[in-house]
């Protein structure tokens, strides 16, 4: 009897079937990690680049200099609670609100843009060789080993024959959307003390002397051409904080409690006031309350402050005493 015998191979034991079974996991792992970087980076580039972050400019009076300050965080409320406890005295300047182009990335403020006003006479100098804020480091702020915020100084001086109005645009490079600050100063007199003005003061004779001869409706008309002139920008600058410019008119008399809180009815409220001005120092007075009260808002607000106070003056042809009457207002 003729046997023979049969030899069957399992490929479970002999050792090919595992090889490909194992590559086979192989494969479903990785596909799995990818999967979970692909979700990692999606959230990374999604909800972290999407966060806000808060940036401010505020300044401090340095003997001939004015030390410009700007300093970032993700709280806006805990910057200021840091600038009113460290810097109690400090001008408060211009806020934005900013995004990080990249994720792990900075910004960084360039002083050497091109310029679109004059500002022959005046020195700016940062502090730093390149004023960059990381990322890392503003998140940082409020821990327990970071009680400061990032910061970058400036040095601002203005000669004797400055131009005498400071206002120098600073773009921050590395930011999702464009965003500029602006360092404005005006030119001061060092060492020179004014005597403190009274609440109501009396009307000075120089201007009363100016009134023979002054075309009152042709200015008043000019103060109005420049106010239609910025409409558009005004009335967006308004709806940032028009309670609190309806409280600031209201306190100084442009409007009254019955006026409607809008853009509209404040200015109209200001042009109605103003046609009652019989005398240029009345005109004067009632123009730089308005200004005053735009400027203690603050932000934007307080730029478009500036930007009519500088109009209206070069509107005036020097008829009206503008500056004059802002800077005693200013010492009161």
């Amino acid at each position: 009897m003729d046997e023979r015998l049969e030899i069957s191979i399992d490929p479970v034991n002999d050792g090919l079937g595992n090889v490909a079974e194992n590559e086979e996991i192989g494969e479903q792992i990785i596909h799995q990690q990818s999967q979970c970087l692909a979700s990692t980076a999606a959230e990374s580039t999604g909800v972290e680049e999407a966060m806000t972050y808060a940036g401010l400019v505020y300044y401090e009076e340095k003997r001939a200099e004015d030390l410009v300050t700007f300093t970032a965080a993700k709280d806006l409320n805990a910057l200021l609670e840091f600038i009113k406890k460290d810097c109690p005295h400090a001008e408060r300047g211009q806020n934005i609100l900013f995004r990080f182009k990249d994720y792990n990335g900075y910004i960084e403020l360039k002083f050497d843009a091109p310029q679109k006003k004059p500002f022959t006479g005046w020195s700016i100098e940062p502090h730093m060789d390149s004023c960059k804020f990381l990322r890392c480091d503003v998140d940082k702020f409020g821990e327990a080993n970071y009680p400061l915020p990032s910061t970058c100084l400036v040095s601002v001086y203005g000669s004797d024959d400055a131009v005498p109005t400071l206002h120098y645009s600073v773009p921050l490079d590395g930011v999702a959307d464009p965003k500029t600050l602006f360092i404005h100063r005006s030119l001061r007199t060092v060492g020179l003390s004014l005597p403190a003005i009274p609440a109501n003061p009396r009307p000075l004779p120089v201007l009363r002397k100016r009134e023979q001869g002054l075309d009152l409706v042709s200015i008043k008309k000019r103060v109005q051409q420049v106010l239609t002139k910025h409409q558009v920008d005004l009335s967006q600058a308004f709806s940032l904080s028009l309670s609190s410019i309806f409280n600031e008119m209201a306190a100084v008399g442009i409007v009254s409690n019955d006026t409607e809180k809008s853009y509209e009815a404040i200015i109209k409220s200001f042009k109605v006031g103003m046609s009652f001005m019989k005398s240029s120092s009345d005109l004067e007075s009632y123009c730089v309350k308005f200004l005053n009260g735009l400027s203690k808002v603050g932000g934007p607000v307080a730029l478009a402050a500036e930007t009519i106070y500088d109009e209206w003056t070069e509107a005036s042809e020097g008829e009206l005493l503008f500056d004059c009457l802002a800077k005693r207002t200013k010492n009161t």
